[in-house]
């Protein structure tokens, strides 16, 4: 009795199976290089003063770092206001989702030259600047539904509008779609905010805002 002869592989099924092989493997390889890339740029970032804010106790020192740097956002504090420290956990929150932008903090009694210059009477308050120029503002909550509870989003879509989260600007109808998504109990809040907003077509940069670091 013949035995049945096992069916012939082409060579160029051979190959094509050779090729999956290889190419999962180069995916693998891709993904792993895709791993280390991130975990480099979190290492890079948590050894620098990106993703997190920075507090500045020397004026001078901050002067120079805000000059530096493309987009810096600045929170004029003191450490016993309470709306200081609900402002702080929001900055938190939001400079590791922005490492493209600097993030810092200093206590007006460590920055007198700054605070008159830059007509800080109302805390908290941030300053916002990009290319070492003053382009923007917050002055305590009135921009962001004058509550404490404001959300996080609503901070990010504030400073969106000021240029210095480099992602862009989001819509009106995004941001509100966001917001759906996140606490029932914030939404009033969240919407007054957003309808000030839709209101006035941009929230709040001023035009003419020209506040140099280089000048006295």
């Amino acid at each position: 009795m013949s035995r049945q002869s096992s069916p012939d592989i082409s060579d160029s099924e051979l190959l094509e199976g050779l090729e999956d092989k290889f190419d999962m493997g180069a995916e693998r390889e891709r993904r792993m290089q895709a791993l280390r890339n991130e975990a480099q740029r979190l290492k890079a970032i948590n050894e620098t003063e990106y993703g997190k804010v920075v507090t500045y106790g020397d004026e001078k020192k901050l002067i120079e770092r805000m000059s530096k740097d493309k987009w810096v956002v600045v929170h004029f504090f003191h450490p016993d206001f309470p709306r200081c420290r609900i402002m702080d956990a929001r900055l938190e929150e939001l400079a590791p989702k922005h490492p493209q932008t600097l993030f810092l903090r200093a206590s007006v009694a460590d920055t007198p030259f700054l605070v008159n210059k830059l007509g800080v009477q109302v805390l908290p308050c941030i300053y916002v600047f990009v290319d070492g120029k003053g382009v923007d503002r917050l002055i305590g909550f009135e921009e962001l539904g004058q509550t404490d509870q404001f959300s996080t989003k609503v901070l990010e879509f504030r400073l969106q509008q000021t240029g210095a989260l480099p992602s862009g600007p989001v819509s009106l109808a995004n941001m509100m779609g966001k917001l759906r998504e996140g606490d029932e109990s914030d939404d009033s809040d969240d919407d007054q905010f957003l309808d000030k907003a839709r209101r006035r077509g941009k929230v709040g940069i001023r035009n003419g805002l020209a506040l140099g670091l280089d000048d006295e």
